[in-house]
């Protein structure tokens, strides 16, 4: 058997379609992180978002993350504690959503305690969410667990 052009053109063919075929399954194999899972619901709320920012950015120096042995301490000012109704905190993972730890906002002598095995090792975003007299408040902070 002659290899002429025509043999040639219809082996490339073939090979492009196999590795076309090959990327397709591994790109539908991919998991698919979005940032949050309600995405797209959290773009029309970007104006309150701006809102919210900008109220609690006073009280950013009135919270302290440390790491202490095994714990992660959040440290809040005593005159802050008195004024938070209800609350929350989000422990953030950007680099995967199924490790973020969600927290009752309850104060241990003006401290957050959260043990560190619970956590892997790198970085989160420590999201704390509150509210006083009817008024939603978040300060987020990076933190980096070793």
């Amino acid at each position: 058997m002659k290899f002429n052009w025509g043999t040639g053109i219809l082996i490339f063919l073939i090979l492009f379609l196999v590795v076309c075929a090959i990327f397709i399954v591994f790109a539908m194999r991919q998991d698919v992180n979005l940032v949050h899972k309600d995405y797209y619901e959290k773009g029309v709320d970007h104006t309150e978002q701006m809102n919210v920012d900008s109220r609690s950015k006073q009280f950013e120096n009135d919270v302290n993350i440390g790491l202490q042995n095994d714990y992660l301490i959040i440290s809040v000012t005593e005159s802050l504690v008195a004024n938070i109704d209800s609350g929350k905190v989000l422990l953030y993972r950007p680099s995967n959503s199924k490790n973020d730890i969600i927290f009752p906002m309850t104060f241990s002598e003006n401290n957050l305690i959260i043990p560190k095995d619970n956590l892997i090792s790198g970085r989160y975003i420590v999201k704390l969410f509150w509210y006083s007299e009817g008024i939603k408040y978040e300060i987020d902070k990076p933190v980096n667990i070793e």
